[in-house]
């Protein structure tokens, strides 16, 4: 028995082509089903008019086709009518099979050495083929035929299909929009392409920079693209001047975000100053004031009373100031009581660093007098070497110290990216299969296009074909343009020297240049388990959870979560008690956290 069916002219025209010539090409391939109820809908975006029309293959012989007649030519008409049906364009075939033989039968298209083959289970009853593969044959030499040789002609019994679907994927199922942080994937529509099911994710959209205090917007947080607060927000660095006083010190660790002094500075209290001398007329003040607040203070003239210079200790951590040969009169301050040393007698000599242009008058170290020398300035002697990553922050000026070798890599492509087989009949829909004759390009293949290529890739760009245009290939080095990781600023690249918190940039050598659009293709990462804080006692390290990426970073901030002393519990043993600002200062030391407990002090 024969049913008798007609298509639009949209129906199976992809079925024929549609080449799953990557995964599925065992002849005795056996197909999963699946469960209908989870499938809901069948078939969105279905080019086929009626899907629920069924062809019999009764009656066909090996090498014929299941399509025949006008609903052969109703379907390559309908291929060449699509533009979006083109060779190497990916698109999903599904069918229900039902088939009367107790033997496997297979199934296939004409094209090359044959391509979206499957196998029909003996006995199938209602066995779903769902393929998805790239399109490998031209719409006028479509065929589905049957590749079985035993029986040699399906004339016993039937071979239903039915629910037949033909389509582009849905645009949900599209994993190319990349970077993800920057795109997504359209929840309507279908294709197979970036253009086709990719659109922007907007920071307006998704983040928020906050706290303001910390935080501000990108100048082009508006139509800028990302979806994290790294991508679409500026971190405010507490400013280097905030804590610049002598009753606040800078918080210790790197990268603290902040603009007020609560959030970027520890108080100083006088109730850990030691610099008062009550045998030489200084007596030390009591540690908290009238109202009863803590004394503040990191000075003889804010902790202590008046001090002979004689005995006033001129040693001071900037290196200002020097005891004098004769030290005559009262004071507690380094004016008042010390000689100051200058810049001018200061020596800047070294590979890394030289005299500061402005230096100040007074002074007496490198920080202060001299002005650091970088890798960013310098040429490497050799051509054998480039300089290394870093070279913003990387004091020096010789080979050793700036410079490391280069490398490069060479790559090759083939013709057979230029070409894909034609059928090895003439006439693949004819009942005689005639050898096809030939041995050159034009007779025995089909020419891929580089206009029916999609460039889609964070590496590479279209060039925009003509639909006319000649080129042949189908591979990104001959079909697209390359994306280069010049124009790229690594995520945490806030002040756009190649150098983040996260990620540091790849560098380009005379002989290579990085292409990518992407942290993970133009950056290197920068993981936590490579930095150590250089003050274990005030922050703990954070913990990656099980089934996590890696924690990335390199400054405290980033890799460990502060450590306060209001959870230290070791002062008692110490016969201290807890500094009253336990909660605001960092550490996890009895050295940190504990105060001696004040006894009163008689002033003189």
């Amino acid at each position: 028995m024969q049913l008798s069916w007609t298509w639009g002219s949209g129906a199976l025209a992809a079925l024929a082509c549609l080449l799953l010539a990557n995964s599925h090409k065992a002849n005795d391939q056996y197909l999963s089903t699946l469960a209908s109820d989870t499938e809901e809908p069948w078939c969105d975006f279905n080019v086929l008019p009626d899907p629920t029309l069924s062809h019999d293959a009764r009656g066909i012989s090996t090498r014929g086709n299941v399509l025949r007649g006008s609903n052969l030519t109703e379907l390559r008409e309908a291929l060449s009518a699509t533009n979006v049906w083109a060779l190497q364009r990916t698109w999903q075939f599904k069918a229900k099979v039902t088939s009367g033989y107790t033997t496997p039968l297979s199934f296939g298209f004409a094209g090359g050495n044959g391509f979206f083959n499957f196998t029909v289970r003996a006995s199938a009853s209602d066995q779903i083929i769902d393929l998805t593969e790239v399109v490998k044959c031209s719409p006028g030499e479509t065929a589905l035929e049957y590749r079985g040789s035993t029986p040699g002609l399906l004339s016993t019994h039937s071979v239903i299909f039915s629910d037949l679907c033909l389509r582009q994927m849905p645009c949900t199922s599209f994993e190319a929009c990349v970077p993800s942080y920057h795109f997504q994937p359209k929840t309507t529509g279908s294709g197979d392409t970036f253009l086709q099911c990719c659109e922007e994710v907007h920071c307006s959209d998704t983040v928020t920079c906050g706290p303001s205090s910390q935080w501000e917007q990108q100048p082009d947080f508006a139509t800028r693209l990302g979806n994290t607060k790294e991508n679409c927000c500026k971190p405010k660095d507490c400013p280097a001047d905030i804590c610049n006083s002598t009753q606040y010190v800078n918080k210790s660790g790197f990268g603290i975000l902040g603009s007020t002094i609560n959030e970027c500075c520890n108080p100083v209290y006088c109730a850990d100053y030691t610099g008062c001398s009550g045998d030489n007329d200084e007596a030390k003040k009591p540690d908290r004031n009238d109202d009863g607040t803590p004394l503040l203070g990191s000075t003889d003239e804010e902790c202590c009373n008046v001090v002979p210079c004689s005995e006033f200790n001129c040693t001071s951590s900037d290196g200002l100031w020097t005891t004098p040969a004769e030290p005559t009169g009262h004071g507690h301050s380094f004016a008042g009581c010390c000689e100051p040393l200058f810049c001018a007698n200061f020596s800047c000599a070294s590979t890394k660093s030289t005299d500061k242009a402005n230096a100040p008058v007074q002074g007496n170290t490198t920080e202060r007098c001299c002005q650091p020398i970088y890798c960013t300035n310098y040429n490497c002697t050799s051509e054998a070497l480039v300089i290394m990553a870093g070279r913003g922050t990387r004091l020096g000026s010789t080979d050793d110290e700036c410079c490391e070798l280069k490398l490069c890599k060479d790559y090759t492509c083939s013709d057979l990216t230029k070409y894909v087989k034609k059928p090895q009949v003439e006439h693949p829909d004819d009942v005689l299969h005639i050898a096809l004759n030939g041995f050159t390009d034009d007779v025995c293949c089909e020419p891929l296009y580089c206009r029916d290529f999609s460039c889609t890739s964070s590496k590479w760009s279209s060039r925009g074909l003509a639909s006319d245009d000649e080129t042949l290939g189908s591979t990104q080095q001959q079909c697209c343009d390359k994306i280069l990781c010049e124009n790229y600023t690594c995520t945490s690249d806030y002040d756009g020297d190649g150098n983040g918190t996260k990620w540091y940039k790849r560098r380009d050598t005379n002989a290579f240049k990085w292409q990518g659009s992407s942290d993970e293709e133009c950056c290197h990462p920068l993981y936590c388990s490579q930095y150590t804080t250089e003050f274990p006692a005030k922050w703990s390290r954070k913990v990656q959870a099980a089934g996590t990426p890696a924690i990335q970073g390199s400054t405290d901030r980033e890799c460990y979560d502060p450590q306060t002393c209001d959870k230290f519990c070791g002062c008692e043993k110490e016969g201290k008690v807890l500094r009253p600002d336990a909660n605001n200062t960092q550490g996890s030391t009895a050295a940190e956290c504990c105060q001696a407990v004040q006894t009163t002090t008689t002033v003189r």
